[in-house]
């Protein structure tokens, strides 16, 4: 079972040793995407629900466990498509149906709320298509979502990108991953309402 695989036993040791390597502070918590994972014990805290969340824990020591394996690279400013990842053209379909496919119909009718989603992450604006940022999802790893609004010709629809040295991070399968968790944690901030004053 997939959580007994990437359990926080199996996997401490290894995501132990991101402490103050790769873009991690030197402090017993690791944070990205407005999550705090604990090395003393593994829980996540979710910083925008207020809350521990445990069903988020498998996949993020599976992300975590890859990343510490990471060899650290000048990051490459060009963008390339999860197709042009190695080996991704055989995860695109999922990968559109996992993480394209739910960001074009979430903000179909919000997009003008994805740069306040998106600075909760950490991200900022860019300026591709109608709204684009850059959110980094790991301390090394960027990505970079554009939204094109509905038009009389054309519906709503999404770019998923990634630096083209995301590789040296990361597998394409755990790419996917983190774009899955990117999307996920991106839609869930765009709801948090926005302060005033």
């Amino acid at each position: 079972m997939y959580s007994e695989i990437w359990s926080w036993e199996k996997c401490k040791s290894k995501i132990r040793t991101l402490k103050g390597r790769l873009g991690f502070q030197e402090t017993p918590v690791l944070r990205f995407l407005a999550l705090s994972l604990s090395l003393e014990d593994g829980r996540i805290y979710d910083n925008l629900r207020q809350s521990f969340s445990p069903q988020i824990e498998p996949s993020a020591y599976c992300i975590l466990s890859g990343y510490a394996d990471a060899r650290p690279m000048p990051e490459s400013t060009r963008l390339v498509s999860f197709a042009q990842l190695s080996g991704g053209r055989s995860y695109q379909n999922a990968f559109i149906q996992r993480v394209v496919k739910p960001t074009e119909n979430f903000f179909a009718s919000k997009t003008s709320r994805l740069y306040h989603a998106a600075k909760l992450l950490g991200g900022e604006r860019l300026g591709f298509g109608d709204y684009s940022v850059r959110i980094y999802s790991l301390p090394l790893v960027p990505i970079t979502i554009v939204l094109w609004v509905k038009t009389p010709e054309f519906p709503v629809s999404a770019s998923i990108l990634f630096s083209s040295s995301a590789n040296y991070c990361l597998s394409t399968e755990q790419l996917a991953m983190l774009g899955e968790l990117t999307s996920a944690r991106l839609r869930y901030a765009c709801e948090v309402p926005i302060a005033r004053g």
